[in-house]
């Protein structure tokens, strides 16, 4: 005579199988939830990158006189170029970007070893220009 499974009838086997699937879930669960929570906090479009401040160039300065030059990050952002400005390029370009870089707002120069630098007083986020050597 045969038997007919029932969904009443549960086994040892079956609760051991599923226990070890909820316990390696849960596991799983637990060790994404670490790796989230000790993700760093902080914006991803300037990681790695400080923000734009006065320092200290180590390859000028001397004792009697540090030479302080503006370094770090601003803004830059890249997005579709709008249908209506394309129109009036005379090379159309799909892609439109915009920045700012750090550059000083006032500067006084002084000679180091015969070499003309540039001391900088203030920085600040501008348009970027090409510096002069």
């Amino acid at each position: 005579m045969k038997r007919e499974l029932s969904l009443n009838m549960v086994t040892p086997a079956t609760t051991m199988g599923s226990l070890k699937s909820v316990g390696l879930n849960l596991l799983f669960f637990f060790f994404l939830l670490y790796v989230a929570d000790s993700y760093p906090n902080i914006e991803q479009s300037n990681m790695g990158c400080q923000e734009c401040t006065l320092r200290k160039n180590s390859v000028f300065s001397r004792d009697r006189r540090p030479v302080y030059q503006c370094m770090g990050c601003c803004f830059s952002r890249a997005y579709p170029t709008p249908l209506k400005a394309m129109r009036t390029m005379s090379i159309p370009k799909n892609i439109t970007s915009e920045a700012t870089c750090c550059v000083a707002k006032d500067h006084h120069e002084t000679v180091v070893d015969f070499i003309r630098v540039r001391n900088h007083t203030d920085c600040h986020c501008s348009t970027c220009y090409f510096h002069k050597i």
